[in-house]
């Protein structure tokens, strides 16, 4: 999966259906990689700061924080509205995809800081291919590991 990284630890098991239920609630396929990803290892962290989403839990911005907006916040959300949300980190960031992007057959991997954005790597592939050797949170590289867990405890 990822030369030098290490997996470890139970559970995370991800069935196709589970990658279906993505596709079924966003009306677009889970992105080739991430797919692959939990086919081979599971949900999971990795270097116990990245923590990935179950794929039928993932949801947008909005809905992750509409709790918690009024209609003042409306005009800083647009821009970031849409975005699914496929990771957080222990820093409250967010990395996902614009549903728009994945409509059109692109899987460009933005960060969420609040309302802020960021891109992080013009695919899946490449930020996850990017995640050993790269600081994409400003805190240095991570540890090379990934440790399954198990989602539906």
């Amino acid at each position: 999966m990822w030369p030098g990284v290490s997996v470890s630890g139970t559970g995370g098991v991800v069935a196709a259906a589970d990658i279906a239920a993505f596709s079924q609630k966003h009306g677009m396929p889970l992105p080739g990689a991430l797919a692959e990803l939990y086919r081979e290892a599971g949900v999971g962290t990795f270097g116990g700061f990245l923590h990935f989403e179950a794929p039928d839990e993932m949801c947008t911005h909005r809905e992750l924080i509409e709790d918690l907006i009024d209609e003042d916040d409306e005009e800083e959300l647009a821009p970031t509205a849409d975005v699914i949300v496929f990771a957080r980190t222990d820093n409250r960031d967010m990395c996902g995809w614009h549903a728009a992007d994945l409509a059109a057959g692109e899987d460009r991997v933005v960060r969420l800081d609040g309302f802020d954005e960021e891109p992080l790597a013009g695919s899946t592939r490449r930020f996850l291919d990017g995640l050993p050797g790269t600081d994409y949170f400003g805190f240095g590289v991570l540890a090379p590991t990934y440790r399954r867990h198990d989602w539906r405890a």
